[in-house]
């Protein structure tokens, strides 16, 4: 069985403390070379200035006007916040659905756990084995959205040791209780195959139907459980949606190539005022852009490992905690 690999909390920090940082997860890191590069350029730009600005030749040529900087500015912004925009629209999506999925799973825990009525000790089994499967679910679409394949983690195979299909090997899932094979046995028997998560959604669809045609729950919560179940195929449509819809690439490469020419141009607009001040202001402007760009690069996929993704780790954390705090068993301690 496979360790399943966690994202690394992220410790807010505030005040001095955020404006200090220059390691992850700023992107201090990623920022700082392209920065140094154009402070050297300008310092070239301020140099040739200086040697020659006075002397004649094309250097007299420079613009004195700050309009072409102020129009260029103006373009050069609204590039940088549509693509900010666009990316935290898709990291705000991913954290509404993360929230829809908590929501659907909590509901559907309150139903089969509540709502539900066994008439023997085999139909309690099952009902345990659906409650897991609600863990399950949110462990593979965490792994799922993450590209990882198999369902061979510590934090998903206990909870779907009693599905035949995804049992792993008793050496491997250090064996599976003879109630979890009761569960299997009884209600889980047609597996399918695909994606995970929709898998698990599929199991889940056949035990609201069963618990409804052995008279276990009524009509109307059964109809209430099944919309959950639905809401849960939704969410995984969305998540795909997000992680699949980049942001268009000759959007991306002309933004890059617009934001290297305005910096490379940048000091020839300002060196006739600013003079050796046209590098610190270039160092500055070169940060700043690079600094914007780069942010919008960090969070248009939310579902990884970097310090400014969704902690995906603790939302399937809690909903583990809450299901098994539900059915009265011991909280696994996190991977």
């Amino acid at each position: 069985m496979r360790e399943a690999r966690r994202r690394k909390p992220v410790i807010p920090r505030k005040n001095m403390h955020a404006i200090l940082t220059v390691g992850r997860p700023s992107v201090v890191p990623v920022v700082a070379m392209p920065s140094l590069a154009l402070a050297a350029w300008a310092a070239i730009v301020s140099g040739l200035y200086a040697l020659y600005g006075g002397k004649g030749g094309w250097l007299n040529g420079l613009p004195t006007s700050q309009l072409l900087i102020t129009l260029l500015g103006v373009v050069m912004g609204l590039l940088l916040v549509f693509r900010t925009n666009t990316a935290y629209d898709r990291f705000y999506e991913g954290r509404k659905t993360w929230a829809s999925v908590q929501s659907n799973l909590r509901s559907l825990a309150r139903l089969i756990w509540v709502g539900t009525l066994p008439k023997d000790e085999d139909q309690k089994v099952q009902r345990a084995g659906a409650m897991r499967l609600l863990i399950a679910f949110a462990a593979a679409t965490k792994h799922h959205l993450r590209n990882e394949g198999g369902n061979d983690f510590d934090d998903l195979a206990p909870f779907l040791d009693h599905i035949p299909a995804f049992a792993l090997s008793s050496n491997d899932s250090n064996g599976s209780s003879s109630r979890a094979n009761a569960v299997s046995r009884a209600s889980f028997k047609n597996e399918t195959e695909g994606t995970l998560p929709i898998d698990i959604v599929f199991h889940l669809q056949k035990y609201v139907t069963y618990i409804k045609n052995t008279g276990q729950i009524d009509a109307n919560v059964q109809l209430v459980a099944s919309n959950h179940v639905n809401s849960l195929s939704d969410c995984i449509s969305i998540f795909e949606r997000i992680r699949t819809t980049p942001i268009p690439v000759a959007y991306e490469y002309h933004l890059k190539q617009t934001l290297v020419v305005y910096l490379l141009s940048l000091p020839f607009q300002i060196v006739t005022t600013l003079q050796w001040y046209t590098i610190p202001a270039t160092l500055v402007a070169a940060f700043t852009m690079f600094g914007i760009e780069a942010i919008g690069g960090e969070i248009e996929n939310p579902f990884g490992y970097d310090a400014n993704d969704l902690p995906q780790d603790e939302f399937v954390d809690s909903i583990r905690d809450e299901v098994l705090g539900m059915m009265g068993e011991a909280k696994r301690p996190a991977a």
